[in-house]
């Protein structure tokens, strides 16, 4: 449907005529109206404060936004899109970040199990030193074979 409106000097639209094509047409005519085809279904006349006239295309717009109902809507939904996928960017670093500090936790696991492993040699070692110079008659053998066993990434790492 058309309708014609009038503007005063700052884009506000202060008349409407919306009787039908024919009246809009020759409104439209008269100095200060503007001819708007295909108006928006969403116009109200008693909201007519919350819209303008755009100048390129002689579209009805929200002033608010400058844009059309149809545009609002395409827009927001361009928003949600880009918006998805960032949240989907997120929870894929997230997964990479729990992925990294996952394999940290294990590694050090292992370090602290090589750690513990060679302590225990330093110490046995100490203890038969210990018992040699004390006199002992029976002093063990330092042992050779003491080995820690960690898994990390379904690998088994084996330190003696």
């Amino acid at each position: 449907m058309e309708i014609a409106v009038y503007l005063d000097d700052d884009r506000n639209i202060i008349g409407v005529n919306n009787t039908n094509d024919i009246a809009a047409e020759k409104q439209a005519s008269e100095k200060g109206w503007t001819l708007i085809q295909n108006s928006d279904p969403a116009f109200l006349i008693t909201e007519s404060y919350l819209w303008t006239v755009r100048e390129s295309d002689n579209k009805l717009v929200h002033k608010s936004t400058g844009l059309t109902p149809d545009e609002e809507t395409k827009a927001s939904l361009s928003d949600l899109t880009k918006g998805q996928l960032n949240g989907q960017l997120m929870d894929e670093q997230f997964q990479q970040a729990v992925t990294v500090m996952t394999k940290q936790a294990i590694q050090d696991k292992l370090t602290a199990q090589m750690a513990v492993t060679e302590l225990t040699k330093q110490v046995a070692d100490l203890t038969v030193k210990l018992d040699k110079a004390n006199g002992a008659e029976s002093v063990p053998e330092t042992p050779t074979d003491v080995t820690s066993t960690a898994t990390t990434n379904g690998a088994t790492v084996t330190a003696k």
